[in-house]
């Protein structure tokens, strides 16, 4: 009887001694699992941010490639204006991506024709299908314009900034422009190729839309949601979606620093043209809110593309896979318990 009691008492005694050690297991399997969990979805939003570049750099080199291959083509019907008119419109009916096109010819070029000559297409607002085309437009005046003095001057190809077009201040676009030259090499025109930032908003966020339905997801509950921004150099905001019009200001001017992270090295790296990390152990504060930023620069422009995701989300996403693991863990232990209760019970009967 006494042999029995002192076997119970050892095995209880190692019941609990396995008890804690599972506990104290579990606890560093649950911080080592957090930590990896949090580097997995940070790497996951770093991936879909490269995902995203990609089909914002076909976008714009699509339209890079439009331009420059009608620019050779224009150059060699300067002689031939009446032709003009089917080379934007060409541009603007292959695919949905350019809203826009214009031929800006410098002063006198076609004196017969006047200043005001410039071949122009554009889609309907209501009806994207439909474009819209005329030869001359005695409100705009395209010589003084900084764009088209600049592109003439320099004699060199770029994006612009963005703009505005027929004084609708909601409604926000950039182009690509490059020169046309003569036969002596002489900058004569500008053809200028613009898309709507709206339309490519929308088109960025469904490609977010793919991948999320493609990617590693936790419930709704704990779903992290990430912010996209394309921004220039200078930190103003390219694209942004509707519930966040009340955004002013650069981006930069809404970041602060967490803990002892130098924003201005951040900056430094972001103007530089540097491209993220994995940095999942780097953190921000981006409108008042904890957050891991990702960025890669714009292939051919100033722009720079950065992700913005809450480090709530993603932490709570990362306790939602570890408190399922420490409750398997539980169970086994309860279960291990049960058995020996069951065991020592069945010895003393």
């Amino acid at each position: 009887m006494e042999k029995r009691h002192i076997a119970n008492t050892i095995t209880v005694r190692l019941i609990m001694w396995m008890l804690v050690l599972s506990l104290i297991l579990s606890g560093v399997i649950y911080y080592w699992w957090a930590r990896n969990i949090v580097r997995l979805h940070t790497e996951l939003f770093h991936n879909k941010m490269l995902i995203t570049y990609e089909y914002t750099r076909r976008i714009l080199s699509d339209v890079y490639v439009s331009v420059t291959d009608n620019v050779s083509y224009l150059e060699r019907s300067l002689d031939h204006p009446e032709g003009h008119q089917d080379i934007v419109k060409r541009i603007v009916s292959q695919g949905t991506r350019v809203h826009s096109c214009g031929i800006y010819y410098i002063e006198n070029y076609y004196p017969q024709k006047g200043n005001q000559f410039h071949p122009f297409a554009s889609r309907s607002d209501d009806n994207p299908d439909e474009i819209q085309i005329k030869t001359e437009d005695d409100d705009f005046d395209h010589l003084n314009a900084i764009w088209f003095r600049s592109t003439i001057e320099s004699d060199s190809a770029r994006w612009t900034e963005p703009f505005f077009e027929n004084d609708d201040r909601n409604k926000a676009f950039t182009a690509y422009q490059a020169p046309v030259r003569d036969a002596a090499g002489k900058p004569v025109a500008v053809l200028r190729a613009s898309i709507s930032l709206d339309w490519l908003t929308n088109k960025l966020s469904q490609t977010d839309s793919k991948y999320n339905q493609t990617s590693l997801s936790v419930p709704n509950i704990f779903e992290p949601e990430s912010k996209r921004y394309i921004i220039d150099h200078d930190g103003r905001f390219l694209t942004y979606s509707e519930e966040e019009q009340h955004i002013r200001g650069t981006f930069f001017s809404h970041l602060k620093p967490h803990g002892n992270h130098d924003i201005e090295l951040l900056i430094e790296r972001m103007e530089t043209g540097k491209t993220s990390m994995n940095e999942s152990d780097v953190r921000y504060t981006f409108d008042g809110e904890d957050c891991y930023l990702f960025f890669t620069p714009v292939k051919h422009t100033t722009w720079m593309m950065v992700t913005v995701v809450p480090c709530r989300a993603v932490d709570w996403a990362g306790l939602h896979y570890c408190f399922q693991i420490t409750l398997l863990a539980i169970l086994m232990m309860l279960v291990l318990i049960l058995i020996n209760y069951i065991y020592l019970k069945s010895r003393n009967s």
